[in-house]
């Protein structure tokens, strides 16, 4: 079957993602629409293919015995770390990152050569979701090899200065961005922001893609319970919508950040903040970045998020039942650090 070939620029890095599924390339493109691009002038610098194939036994892939395994585990949710749902186990073999999840498909990295392969089991019957997620692994592990990381946080932008809010799912990240975001705040991403080491300061760069929501968050949001399904997307196990079409924002510009929020829903009236020192801020920032698995990568991006956490004021959001009036708390915080 031929290959489809669909062409990113990323801050300056080429991206060529190929597949002979057209199944497999929608939500890849939807992943990345703001950065598609009808060519590109120069030779990808990162080349991501997926394929798909009828069974594990199709997978062109075979591992040596000196193969050593990284980690494992079940998808489930442990300490600070997020659920995905998906048993994996990650490998070492011959400088290939394989990272295998069971009854789903296989990710094959080759960091040296800039190089990502999924090889994705019956692909029709996966969940687009499910296949964004797997691709934004393999762009993610090769974007961190040239400078750019990203954490599981929203972020906005305002006056020029980004507010990031880290956290999984249920501690009122999504509830608050979107509380800010409905105040005039630009949208930088809701849940993949990247961060990229300026020298004198860490910056954070737009990665914009739709913004998923549960039902427990529509209903704080007047203009969301109204919405149709035309603009609140029906999906599974959330719904989403995209910025432009429900406010009247433009996706912010890359700047550096001034505020780090770690929300925390509490039963009270009113919302309040709790300073955090930068020792425990940045404890509970690392477990909101991707798994690193390459030493010097990680010595790397441990260094950009300890330098992130010296640049702004970090704090402890303990989130109340005044949400629609969360921006009267925070901005100030940023006109005053101007």
């Amino acid at each position: 079957m031929s290959m489809t070939e669909s062409c990113y620029s990323l801050y300056g890095t080429a991206v060529r993602y190929e597949t002979d599924e057209p199944v497999l390339a929608q939500p890849v493109n939807e992943l990345l629409r703001h950065f598609r691009r009808d060519s590109l002038e120069a030779q990808a610098v990162l080349a991501i293919r997926f394929h798909q194939v009828k069974d594990r036994a199709d997978v062109p892939l075979t591992i040596s015995a000196s193969a050593r395994q990284l980690a494992s585990g079940t998808g489930e949710a442990v300490g600070d770390r997020r659920a995905t749902g998906l048993p994996y186990q990650v490998i070492l073999d011959q400088g290939l990152l394989i990272a295998e999840f069971h009854g789903i498909g296989v990710l094959v990295i080759d960091g040296d050569q800039s190089r990502a392969d999924g090889y994705l089991i019956n692909p029709e019957r996966l969940p687009s979701n499910l296949i964004e997620y797997l691709f934004h692994l393999a762009l993610i592990e090769l974007l961190r090899r040239r400078g750019l990381y990203t954490i599981h946080a929203t972020a906005l932008e305002h006056n020029g200065r980004a507010v990031l809010i880290p956290g999984n799912s249920g501690r009122g990240k999504t509830t608050s961005f979107i509380s800010l975001l409905r105040s005039g705040y630009r949208y930088l991403s809701d849940d993949h922001p990247l961060l990229q080491d300026a020298g004198s300061h860490v910056e954070v760069l737009p990665f914009p893609i739709k913004i998923n929501v549960t039902d427990a968050t529509v209903q704080f949001f007047p203009e969301l319970k109204s919405a149709s399904e035309q603009v609140l997307h029906p999906a599974v196990p959330k719904r989403f919508f995209y910025a432009e079409d429900l406010y009247p924002t433009a996706v912010g510009e890359r700047c550096q950040p001034a505020l780090v929020l770690f929300p925390h829903v509490v039963d009270a009236p009113q919302s309040h903040l709790e300073l955090l020192p930068k020792s425990r801020a940045l404890e509970a920032l690392l477990p909101q970045a991707l798994l690193v698995y390459d030493q010097e990568v990680a010595r790397r991006e441990f260094k950009v998020l300890a330098k992130l956490v010296q640049q702004v004021d970090c704090y402890r959001l303990h989130f109340g039942r005044d949400i629609l009036d969360l921006p009267k708390l925070i901005t100030p915080l940023l006109e005053k650090g101007r």
